[in-house]
């Protein structure tokens, strides 16, 4: 279910877009994340889309696809920097797990195409079981099954990416990003769901209540994107030994889960 915050007219914009954009043979357009899974704030969040294309993305002009991206946030300022839309080719989406090119435009990049698709494993699996379909097929026809030991393992080694960066970082959103994320992280795995990073904070609040302070503050920083909150020493400090923690226990708590 598409959250009631989600401006209807941004989205509408976006599906006729990139329709456009892509031209025509669009497989597919998905809606997926906080707007679709809960927590979604219309002042912070970003909204994440796939765009299932015809073929390889590398043989896409993304000159209108650019435009369309540009023109939308001239219109919608409030959403710049906001917006993730990854596209990727039918064929290549179909057997990621033997790697291939998709498109990117995120938040704080521009429009680029890159090699890993098999490392989206995550996303995948979310549009797949979770995803709203926007446009055309659904999910699981252009997603192949994913299992539930194959997302745990993903989360696990994507948790311990966000902690080797967010320990070098010293920006406050990398910091509170970081505790937000290993949050939804152990919770996903202890409670045998995905869930939003608010419901994973609040999870984390009431099994560690020691950390609810820390964990609230880095609520209040993502809300402010950044600009509220872990700014001073002991904060830094508390959340660098918080992102070890939860570190820690992820990588325990995902051997059982995969070995099942």
């Amino acid at each position: 279910m598409i959250d009631r915050q989600l401006p209807e007219a941004l989205i509408q914009e976006l599906i006729s877009g990139i329709r456009a954009g892509v031209g025509d043979g669009l497989v597919g357009l998905y809606l997926y994340g906080s707007s679709v899974s809960g927590g979604f704030d219309a002042d912070a969040s970003d909204i994440d889309l796939l765009t299932v294309t015809p073929r390889d993305v590398r043989e896409i002009d993304f000159t209108s696809l650019e435009a369309v991206h540009r023109d939308l946030v001239e219109r919608h300022p409030a959403w710049n920097d906001r917006l993730e839309v990854v596209y990727v080719g039918r064929r290549t989406l179909w057997s990621f797990r033997d790697g291939g090119s998709l498109g990117v435009i995120s938040p704080g990049e521009p429009f680029h195409v890159r090699d890993g698709v098999e490392l989206w494993l995550q996303n995948w699996y979310l549009v797949r079981e979770t995803g709203v379909t926007l446009f055309g097929a659904a999910p699981d026809a252009v997603i192949p099954s994913i299992s539930w030991n194959e997302f745990i393992t993903a989360t696990a080694r994507y948790a311990a990416e966000v902690r080797g960066r967010s320990l070098e970082e010293a920006s406050p959103g990398a910091k509170a990003y970081a505790v937000l994320t290993m949050s939804r992280a152990l919770c996903t795995i202890r409670t045998h769901r995905p869930c939003s990073k608010q419901a994973g904070a609040a999870w984390a609040c009431r099994r560690m209540p020691e950390w609810a302070w820390l964990i609230d503050a880095a609520l209040h920083c993502r809300l402010s994107r950044g600009a509220i909150g872990f700014a001073d020493d002991e904060t830094r400090a508390a959340a660098e030994a918080l992102i070890r923690l939860l570190a820690d226990e992820i990588a325990t708590s995902a051997l059982p889960e995969i070995d099942r």
